[in-house]
């Protein structure tokens, strides 16, 4: 299996992106409703500022991976849609465009409630990664930390479509087409 993709099968670049992608995001979600839950908690503001810095620190180990996830997908050729109905696979493509924009939203204005204080993100005190901002930009903050915060509420409909997607390749229709996947041929 080559690393780039090809007319039938996705290469090893696409389907590690794509799981490594699925992790992170699916962590960072988490850790963002723990942050909601402890906010609604009125837990101590040192706690969740320790939250935010874990989470902040967490999602700028999985930048790198998200950006490429985005930039691999549009930049390489995608195999081609199955043959089914073509409402079907503009679905299909309508969910992997929202599911990279709504990760491209994450990864801007995460950083950006972070720097619009302003403030490093410190990656787990390996590396700091300096605000651009000389103040804090209050508007900015809140409209970023808004945005941050509402658009994971759009993943969980993303999710289950995709993943209906996938059962319905491998149960209805008994096709390989969702194990491209994770390397097996169609």
């Amino acid at each position: 299996m080559s690393w780039k993709n090809t007319a039938t099968s996705y290469g090893w670049a696409a389907i590690l992106l794509h799981w490594i992608s699925a992790v992170g995001v699916i962590w960072l979600y988490f850790l963002g409703e723990d942050i909601e839950h402890a906010k609604e908690a009125k837990a101590p503001r040192e706690a969740i500022s320790e939250m935010v810095e874990f989470h902040a620190a967490i999602g700028a180990v999985f930048f790198t991976f998200l950006l490429a996830r985005i930039v691999l997908h549009y930049a390489q050729r995608q195999p081609a849609k199955p043959d089914q109905n073509k409402y079907v696979n503009m679905l299909a493509s309508a969910v992997a465009h929202l599911f990279l924009l709504m990760i491209a939203i994450q990864i801007i204005t995460g950083p950006v409630v972070i720097w619009t204080r302003p403030a490093a993100i410190d990656v787990f005190g390996m590396a700091s990664i300096p605000s651009p901002f000389a103040a804090r930009n209050g508007d900015l903050h809140e409209l970023a930390e808004e945005i941050h915060a509402f658009a994971p509420n759009l993943f969980w409909p993303l999710i289950a479509l995709h993943v209906a997607g996938a059962l319905k390749h491998l149960v209805l229709d008994k096709k390989r087409t969702s194990l491209r996947m994770i390397g097996m041929k169609r």
